[in-house]
């Protein structure tokens, strides 16, 4: 498997090559980061150290030749104080339909995870997230918070969610709202994908 990219864009007047899609995506994401350090004036030295990445894994990132982990993208986010799709739409007003098939998306594959950017930017209130776990999947390595309130539905498939050091077990139709900072850990613990309908506000994924 070719080790650029995972993420970005989906584009129908494109021709569905796999390996030309993970290069355009890798290319998307590590362009959108290295837009946000230019803008701030930083150095990969000074990004880097924020971050807690070597100046070599952070270049590869941007140049889009490795596949950023999720808590390597939740710091380098977090660093800019954005969301991380904001690496992929930018921060002007995008179209007011998306189209299934052309929602923003990243995938991190060695975690059997998908998300995609169902609301059309980060620039509002709030951002729409669909989140796909294949089976065993969890879409963090521990428990953590974030700043913001989240409302999460199943949409078809099992989910267990650690909240605050206590286990809940949902299925298709359940909701779980997550408040601001409240660690939290969304697992796969069935045989099937598990598809969930995430609403962030603030955006901050």
């Amino acid at each position: 498997m070719s080790p650029l990219g995972q993420y970005g864009f989906t584009n129908e007047d494109e021709p569905p090559v796999e390996d030309a899609d993970r290069t355009r995506e890798a290319h998307g994401i590590g362009t959108g980061i290295r837009r946000e350090r230019l803008r701030r004036g930083l150095t990969l030295a000074q990004l880097a150290v924020q971050v807690n990445l070597t100046v070599s894994a952070l270049s590869q990132i941007e140049r889009g030749t490795s596949d950023p982990s999720v808590s390597s993208l939740r710091r380098i986010a977090a660093a800019f104080d954005i969301p991380m799709f904001r690496f992929l739409v930018g921060s002007t007003q995008r179209e007011v339909v998306v189209r299934q098939a052309h929602r923003t998306r990243i995938r991190f594959p060695d975690q059997d995870v998908e998300y995609e950017l169902v609301s059309a930017d980060t620039s509002g209130e709030f951002e729409i997230l669909s989140l796909v776990l294949k089976p065993g999947a969890s879409a963090t390595a521990t428990a953590a918070g974030h700043s913001a309130e989240e409302c999460s539905v199943v949409l078809r498939g099992q989910l267990a969610v650690e909240l605050d050091g206590e286990e809940h077990l949902l299925g298709a139709g359940d909701s779980i709202t997550v408040h601001s900072e409240v660690p939290h850990r969304f697992t796969n613990p069935g045989t099937t994908e598990t598809e969930i309908l995430m609403v962030i506000s603030p955006p901050t994924f």
